[in-house]
């Protein structure tokens, strides 16, 4: 499981507001007569007092709405907070961290951001690197679960205090800083990761524009701070995505000889935006060229994510250099599947289908036979059944091609009931609200199918 989702659904209790809050308010809005007056006014004075009166309520009613609102950031943000500090994530304690967000907004309208900050780092004795940490921690405040709640309040302002936070660090050239605001205007182009391009809507070209140059000169000095890796692989494919591929090359063999290939907590933030490994996107960049030498360059690099950082996506690419009949395709893909890989779930699934008949030319190969004789000499049926938990796997991702083929063989077993359950998952929206739908036609195949139209 993720930081994020940890986090969030740890905090769930945390942050449900106490009912008392919203029953207020309620109350307030709901305690005025049918004239629109306070029930101690009588109806004759409605004519004269309606004007002045009415203006003074909705004044003062936008204004509690605005204080409900801030009281609900506040305790999300503190328990927030407070949840990070034991989970080892905020470097600092709760309330402090609460006490650096009001003195921020206080000298907001007063000086820029980077003055800010600098004056903050001072004050509470802090390196601009924490002051990183807590607008990025800042940023995945989750608010109101309650679709209601929410819609009776303002928008929560932490986003936007967090890009400002992070415009202040950036100024100050914190590396932190630097490669989360570049992280995520490079995701919010080349992928569909929500998180990134909500922060990249905060910074401007201009802005963009700065922090490449700060960027390109930590990418010089990588090996004196813990995320020079980062940089070095953040401004390679940067590089990689202008044409220039000679020095992304470079800059990304750098990243690799620098980087952690085994799991390191401590080398970077855990909430910090995930780009791809460097060996990996070494690996994609040598592989785009069609020549025999570069691609087997290619196949190094993965090799050495595979091996070395048991990396999935490493695996996941690996596999592809092998032939599908080969005991190699299928160690590196069912590593890749066991570690959440949804596409070499599927491949798993298709293969133990394949592997389940006895024509298959897949059994042709002693040394495939060989490996897979624990399984087919079991029971008969079994990598049928194996090919179906794999298939079950990938549609719990969300992979939905997956889920109609579950529908399929449910419908042919009889069990009607898990084949409707299983196309009304199809019609489950993405997960994200801002999130495109991937299949669109499947879930209209499968809103036909549950109507009981033949297809």
């Amino acid at each position: 499981m993720s930081s994020k989702r940890l986090v969030t659904c740890s905090l769930r209790p945390l942050l449900r507001p106490q009912p008392c809050i919203f029953c207020q308010s309620h109350q307030q809005l709901q305690s005025e007569h049918r004239y629109g007056l306070p029930n101690q006014i009588p109806p004759k004075w409605h004519a004269r007092a309606v004007g002045s009166n009415s203006r003074r309520y909705y004044a003062t009613q936008r204004l509690d709405v605005k204080s409900l609102r801030t009281d609900v950031d506040k305790r999300n943000r503190v328990g927030f907070y407070t949840l990070t500090k034991t989970q080892g994530i905020l470097k600092m304690e709760p309330h402090t961290a609460d006490s650096i967000i009001a003195d921020f907004l206080h000298q907001r309208s007063n000086m820029d951001h980077g003055s800010n900050i600098q004056r903050l780092a001072k004050k509470y004795q802090l390196d601009i690197e924490d002051l990183s940490s807590l607008a990025i921690v800042t940023f995945m405040i989750p608010d109101l679960s309650d679709p209601n709640k929410k819609a009776m309040l303002p928008p929560s302002q932490h986003k936007t205090i967090s890009s400002h936070l992070l415009q202040g660090c950036a100024q100050a050239e914190d590396p932190l800083a630097i490669i989360q605001v570049l992280s995520a205007v490079h995701l919010s182009t080349s992928s569909s990761h929500v998180s990134a391009k909500e922060i990249a809507r905060f910074f401007s070209q201009t802005e963009i524009a700065k922090y490449r140059k700060t960027l390109e000169k930590l990418a010089t000095k990588a090996k004196s701070f813990a995320l020079g890796p980062d940089a070095l692989t953040l401004q390679g494919l940067l590089l990689e995505r202008e044409g220039h591929h000679q020095k992304a090359k470079e800059l990304l063999q750098e990243a690799v000889l620098r980087s952690h290939l085994k799991f390191n907590p401590k080398s970077r933030h855990p909430m910090q935006l995930q780009l791809t490994a460097p060996w990996n996107a070494l690996g994609f960049l040598l592989k785009a060229d069609k020549d025999t030498g570069t691609q087997a360059e290619a196949k190094k690099y993965f090799e050495q994510g595979a091996r070395e950082g048991d990396d999935p996506l490493s695996c996941y690419e690996l596999s592809a250099f092998e032939p599908r009949t080969s005991t190699e395709w299928l160690r590196y893909t069912s590593k890749a599947a066991a570690s959440g890989h949804r596409q070499a779930m599927v491949n798993l699934a298709d293969f133990y289908q394949e592997a389940n008949s006895r024509d298959s030319a897949i059994l042709k190969h002693s040394s495939m036979r060989k490996a897979l004789n624990w399984l087919l000499s079991w029971r008969r049926g079994s990598a049928a059944r194996l090919a179906q938990e794999w298939l079950q796997a990938a549609a719990n991702t969300g992979h939905k091609p997956s889920m109609l083929k579950l529908v399929d063989q449910y419908e042919a077993e009889g069990e009607i009931e898990r084949a409707k359950e299983q196309l009304r998952q199809v019609l489950e929206p993405p997960s994200s609200a801002n999130q495109v739908e991937e299949w669109p036609q499947l879930v209209h195949l499968a809103k036909k199918r549950l109507a009981g139209v033949k297809t």
